[in-house]
């Protein structure tokens, strides 16, 4: 059994080393200012720098910094999200050393070069454009948006009029503000020794100083609603989110079944009512997310505009009987997917990286293999059920994607 280790630098960068008997090593760097905290009128802004980060830095320009990565075999990727933006790299262990320097160039010494500010801002609005022939993805988007009504529920991807805002200055203060090392987690899982680990960060990243001036916006969840988004898409895409328990909840094993009983795999109740037995659509799925402070379950499917109606009354019944009907088969098939999903992300150590910066910003710690799995084997018939009666679906966000949609006579939610 593998332990983590932990060491913290003076200024705020905490460090968490899984040491691994394995040829390669994983590295993600957390950065808790998200798109979330994106200035009013600059919508995208992280979403473009994450981007501009990566063209030229240090000594490199953007071919050459790409070749460095290319000839050490490092992936290397850098995403920003609503919450954070993480910077990612992946390779064999020989040359990490190098590959975690490059990684420093992007962070500290980036080149934000003015000439490269067009080009990213087309591809981010070109991505954004590109929302029109992805309308399941839109559709989510638009249900979070709801979901979360505050800045933190806006799209990564931002705005049209906030990327055609940006310009260089905005940018280079929006990475002043942001790469901070003040709050930010990095992990690295492998076979590095923690000791080495420590020293090699230490020297590359110990005089990173700041801290990021702008906080993620308070987690709000709206008041629950249905909305109807307009689109001259073939079919009508729908969507329902609601509360669950938040993620250091010691329920949250048991919202993670409750998810599996809706959605995990064939014989799950969505696919066998809404598919299996009346063909209603072909995808159709319910997962439950988690951000700080907060859990909650989004259900979604696609469909034809005659079946949409059914189909989204068949989700609410099978959403709203799951209380106290919960079988014992049921727990069974949720809990071997569920370890088994768990076993093999562990063979992953990129996913052993990224789980360690997630358990880490969501719960302030990290959890051990043996904590999850005892987590999901302590979920019964008995105690699923009793879970979903002290927290039932309930208090329903639900939007619908498509040219029309009649909301089904009689559905309450």
């Amino acid at each position: 059994m593998s332990t983590i280790q932990e060491h913290r630098f003076d200024n705020g960068l905490i460090l968490l080393v899984e040491e691994l008997e394995r040829p390669v090593a994983a590295c993600h760097l957390l950065l808790p200012g998200g798109t979330s905290t994106d200035p009013a009128g600059l919508e995208g802004a992280g979403n473009v720098l994450a981007t501009l980060v990566q063209r030229g830095a240090g000594t490199r320009d953007t071919k050459a910094l790409s070749e460095a990565f290319e000839f050490l075999g490092y992936r290397r990727g850098v995403t920003a999200g609503q919450s954070s933006t993480v910077l990612t790299l992946a390779g064999l262990v020989e040359p990490w050393d190098e590959a975690i320097g490059l990684l420093a160039d992007i962070v500290l010494r980036p080149a934000l070069p003015e000439s490269e500010v067009e080009p990213c801002r087309q591809l981010a609005l070109q991505t954004l454009a590109g929302l029109d022939d992805e309308p399941g993805q839109k559709l989510i988007i638009e249900l979070y948006q709801r979901y979360f009504p505050t800045a933190f529920g806006r799209c990564r991807l931002g705005t049209r009029a906030g990327l055609e805002a940006l310009d260089h200055s905005a940018l280079r203060r929006r990475w002043e503000q942001t790469y901070c090392p003040a709050g930010a987690v990095m992990t690295v899982a492998g076979g590095l020794r923690f000791a080495a680990v420590v020293d090699r960060v230490g020297e590359l990243f110990g005089d990173w100083h700041g801290e990021a001036t702008a906080s993620p916006p308070p987690v709000t969840v709206g008041r629950p609603k249905y909305e109807h988004v307009d689109s001259t898409t073939e079919q009508v895409h729908l969507g329902l989110a609601y509360p669950d328990v938040p993620p250091d909840h010691p329920a949250r094993y048991h919202a993670l079944m409750a998810a599996q009983v809706l959605s995990g795999g064939m014989g799950s109740r969505l696919f066998t009512e809404v598919r299996e037995k009346r063909g209603l659509c072909y995808s159709v799925h319910a997962r439950t997310h988690a951000v700080r402070g907060h859990g909650y379950t989004m259900a979604t499917a696609g469909t034809t505009t005659q079946r949409s109606s059914e189909t989204l009354e068949v989700m609410a019944r099978e959403l709203l009987r799951l209380p106290g009907s919960v079988e014992p088969d049921e727990v069974q098939r949720g809990r071997v997917r569920l370890l088994s999903s768990t076993v093999m992300s562990d063979e992953s150590t990129s996913a052993r990286a990224a789980r360690m910066a997630t358990d880490h910003y969501l719960l302030g710690r990290v959890r051990s293999f043996e904590e999850i799995r005892a987590g999901i084997e302590a979920v019964t018939c008995d105690s699923l059920n009793q879970h979903l009666g002290t927290y039932p679906p309930q208090d329903f966000t639900v939007v619908t994607l498509g040219p029309s949609f009649t909301w089904p006579s009689g559905l309450e939610l």
